[in-house]
């Protein structure tokens, strides 16, 4: 547990980071200068309550939000799984991770399968081949991580819109036989009830697309926010504007992509091609 004068010294860096002076977050939170001033230099030790008001003022990340409440010794929700991953995963895939788990709805464009729309040998596929994956000694405990992931979809029932390019039901890189396990896993997720699945036709008339944008609606007063992924990076997005604009972006893939009764035809007759 971290000591009164680390966490204020961590609720210190949050407001500059922010660029409010010290005036306005004690004005915004009913308290004197001098009070925000005595809790950033853990004089007044922070207490849950503090930590409430602060965490709006300053628009903490779910995940900035849930580090500071292990500090002060507030018990976490019972379903943080991946916390057993701790020693794997960097604070930006904890953050994608918690959004996850806190999204009702989530609307996904993506030139490979969203990591939790993939099937094992896919994943594994993923991850040993992806030059990025810190130690390849990680990779397990990572192939673990992201298949749990999955979950959302099937045991929490998250409502889920993925519309993905034709090339992913043909691409090689995962071997014949992942591939085939991957069209299937796609074909049974796409009967689902929450699972709105479209594929992207190559000769679509549309702009090209690389990377993944994600699109998760989250609970009031947070709302949307969007995540971009890249080959070697990604972003965690909460600025409204540049969140709408993703919106349009991920609305204008779908309009152009087949219709799901079409899309399963287009699926079931790859996969069928591989057997």
């Amino acid at each position: 547990m971290l000591t009164p004068a680390q966490v204020g010294a961590e609720i210190r860096r949050l407001r500059q980071e922010a660029r409010m002076p010290m005036s306005q977050v004690a004005n915004e939170a009913g308290w004197a200068e001098g009070s925000q001033s005595r809790l950033e230099t853990g004089v007044t030790p922070i207490r849950p309550d503090h930590l409430d008001v602060l965490a709006k003022i300053l628009h903490m990340t779910p995940v900035t939000r849930m580090r500071l409440n292990r500090a002060l010794g507030v018990e976490s929700a019972p379903d943080q799984w991946w916390m057993r991953y701790a020693d794997v995963i960097d604070r930006d895939y904890e953050d994608l991770i918690i959004v996850e788990s806190q999204a009702s709805a989530m609307d996904v464009v993506s030139t490979i399968v969203p990591g939790p729309m993939q099937a094992p040998g896919y994943a594994r596929a993923t991850l040993l081949q992806s030059p990025f994956v810190p130690d390849p000694d990680d990779a397990e405990m990572l192939l673990t991580v992201r298949l749990q992931r999955a979950e959302i979809i099937t045991n929490r029932g998250i409502f889920i819109s993925a519309t993905l390019p034709e090339q992913v039901l043909s691409t090689g890189f995962c071997g014949p036989l992942a591939l085939q396990e991957q069209l299937q896993h796609l074909l049974d997720l796409s009967r689902l009830e929450n699972v709105r699945l479209r594929i992207l036709p190559s000769d679509a008339m549309t702009h090209p697309f690389l990377g993944a944008v994600t699109v998760l609606e989250l609970p009031v007063p947070e709302g949307p926010v969007a995540h971009a992924e890249w080959e070697s990076g990604s972003q965690m997005i909460r600025d409204e504007r540049t969140v709408r604009r993703h919106r349009r972006g991920l609305d204008y893939q779908r309009a152009a992509a087949l219709p799901e009764d079409e899309s399963q035809r287009l699926i079931q007759s790859r996969l069928e091609a591989l057997r």
